[in-house]
């Protein structure tokens, strides 16, 4: 008998299979996409924090003569001098810059999509050494 096409049960089968393969799939690449998401959230966070303490060592004069603020240190109960900076701060100064991939003048957190531009970081100087916390 010559066959011209397929059989029903045959195209069936076919179905059925990419379905299967889709269920298996679209959860395995939404997960590694939260992963990738993830890590670039916490890259982002370090490059803050790295930037936010250049920007406490080339204003260490302000940091430790000229503030009234302090920082408690939450393990020992401490007092340290301090200064709060923000996101937007670190980027007009120089010590960050925007992802090339990010629209408009803003950096965004890549997990919520939410701007960090208005975000503080506390900045101090504990031990001869310039650190810095994130209020976020």
């Amino acid at each position: 008998m010559n066959k011209n096409g397929f059989t029903f049960i045959e195209l069936l089968a076919v179905i059925v299979l990419i379905a299967l393969i889709t269920v298996i799939a679209v959860p395995t690449i939404k997960l590694a996409d939260k992963k990738i998401q993830t890590k670039n959230l916490n890259a982002k966070l370090e490059l803050i924090k790295t930037a936010a303490e250049s920007y406490g060592d080339d204003n260490k004069d302000v940091l430790l003569y000229q503030t009234t603020t302090t920082y408690t240190d939450p393990s020992n109960n401490a007092k340290y001098p301090s200064i709060t900076v923000t996101v937007r701060d670190l980027l007009n100064n120089g010590y960050l810059v925007k992802d090339k991939n990010e629209k408009g003048e803003d950096i965004k957190n890549p997990v919520t999509k939410e701007s960090l531009l208005n975000k503080t970081i506390t900045i101090y100087y504990k031990n001869n050494r310039v650190k810095a916390k994130l209020n976020f």
